[in-house]
Order: C-alpha cells, then structure tokens, then sequence
C-alpha cells in the first residue's frame, strides 16, 4: 500500500470530497451491494493487517480490489483509511510539549482531548490529568480552538460522573473560557469518540473542519487512526463535509496496559467497530481473538 507523505491530508481532503459524489451517482447500486460478502472482505482486511502489517500487503491489496468490484464507493474509502493506517503506524510525526506552528488561527480547528479510564471512586488518574495540562498549553497556542473533552462514565464504584466532565471541569477551574469547551460523555472507546465527536461537531459546529488530538504519546497514532477513518467514513456515508486530522500533541508517558506491541490490536479492534463487528472487536480488545492465517 501506498505511504501518505507531506501534504497527505490536501490528498485526502480531495479523495474524500470525491467518495460524497460517488455516493451520489453510485447511491442505490452500492446500497444493494452491503451486505455479508462486503463485511467479510472489510473483517478480512481489518484483522490480516492488524495481524500481521507490512506482510499482510498482497492480501489486503487484493481483498480491497475485490472490494472495489463490489461497491465501488466503499473500495476507494477503505484504500483511503488502510493507507492512513499505513501512515499512523509508521510515518506521523508526534508532537509533545505544543501542537507545532501554522496551524489554523481561527474556529475551523478543533482540538480534541481523549480521556482516560477514571479511579473506581471517580477520581482521574494521573495520567489523564498529565493530558489535560497537554491540552490546557495547546489551547494557550491556539486561543480561538475550540476544545473537545472525550470520554463517557468509566469509574466501577460511582456512576455519576464521566470522564469528559471531570476533564470539563478541570479545564475550566485552570482558566479556559466556557464558550470554547465541548463535552462529548457517551463514548466508552477511542472508536466511539471519534464516531461521537463527529456528531457534535458537524451538527453544532459546521465551521469546524479539522481537529488536532491531544492523547498520551503511546495513543497518538492509534487516536489518530480511528479519527482520521470515523471522519472520512462517516463523511462518505452520509455526504457531508469531510473533517481530517491535521496534527496532534502527546503528554509523554507509557502504559503497561498499553505497550507499543499491542498498539496495533487495540487499532484492530476500533476498526472492527466501525464496520459494526462488536462480538470480534470485544474479543481483540480482551486480547482473547482468533489469529487470521496470513494465506
């Protein structure tokens, strides 16, 4: 598959604007077409690379040509997304400290913070707040952001509070104005945040065309990835303005839970999300999954 390189997102923006006309012309031949054999080849394609990468290059290229033949539309989107997938894992570039210089000034960009799961009392671990000082200095940077806290109710002994308004509240007691913050508290996963987000923002904030991630640096490609696919895929469902990814900002820090040779399973499973396998993505995130044979 092919690397995205500099300038990849003018390409996507281009590809992506180009799948909402498709939809239009191609709209009810594709729709008879979804079905078992489409979500076969996308299970196929999602769990052979998220198996094996790189080696898994022949099959995937092939799946996704048979993918192509079937619906046209759904084969150039998932040559866009398994290319930024490509892209996240070995060629983005993570910022720590500041989101870096030239990004855009005004209220075209978001920047999104993702949380983190909460101390069972409902308290945030230290890590999210490391994300959230992260955050707190890029919206310094970036005055007219507006800032996107993720995260639903993940704290085992009180299920009144989440972790998007904890992270809310905690932005606002150290100094940022009301009218720039956004909760997103329903989401339980990196692929339900960036599914989630979306919503809010293409219904309540149309200006909004880009987003920069704030996450744990051990999170930023996998963050990346599963925004940059929810974006582009729900933008060719549903015709719309596509929004992209254009940089992000790690807190730098590691996690045994997450080690960077499990990265690439937990990607799996947010893909696996997307294309509506629940059962298999639960067992990819319990690291309890059948292991494709790389044919």
């Amino acid at each position: 598959m092919k690397k995205y390189r500099k300038g990849w997102y003018i390409l996507v923006l281009i590809m992506t604007l180009s799948l909402a006309f498709q939809s239009m012309a191609f709209g009810s031949e594709a729709d008879t077409k979804e079905g078992p054999e489409i979500t076969g080849i996308l299970e196929k394609i999602i769990t052979l690379y998220g198996n094996y990468e790189e080696q898994a290059d022949p099959a995937v290229t092939d799946l996704l040509a048979q993918l192509t033949e079937l619906d046209p539309v759904k084969g150039e989107l998932w040559n866009n997304i398994m290319e930024y997938w490509d892209f996240a894992n070995t060629e983005l570039e993570v910022y720590t400290g500041q989101l870096p210089e030239g990004l855009p000034e005004d209220d075209s960009m978001c920047i999104v913070v993702l949380g983190f799961e909460l101390n069972p009392d409902g308290t945030m671990q230290d890590e999210l707040i490391g994300r959230l000082e992260t955050a707190l200095a890029c919206a310094a940077q970036y005055p007219n952001a507006y800032i996107v806290c993720t995260g639903g109710g993940t704290a085992k002994d009180n299920p009144d509070v989440t972790e998007a308004g904890l992270m809310g509240e905690w932005l606002l007691s150290h100094g940022l104005q009301e009218d720039r913050l956004i909760i997103e508290d329903a989401s339980h996963t990196t692929a339900e945040n960036a599914e989630f987000t979306y919503e809010i923002l293409l219904d309540a904030y149309p200006q909004v065309d880009s987003v920069a991630i704030v996450t744990s640096s051990y999170h930023v490609p996998w963050g990346a990835l599963l925004f940059e696919a929810a974006f582009m895929q729900a933008a060719a469902e549903k015709q719309m303005p596509p929004l992209h990814v254009i940089s992000n900002c790690a807190y730098p820090t590691t996690n045994e839970k997450y080690k960077e040779s499990e990265i690439t399973r937990w990607e799996t499973g947010g893909m696996l999300q997307f294309i509506g396998d629940t059962d298999l993505a639960m067992q990819y995130y319990q690291n309890a999954y059948p292991k494709p044979a790389l044919e």
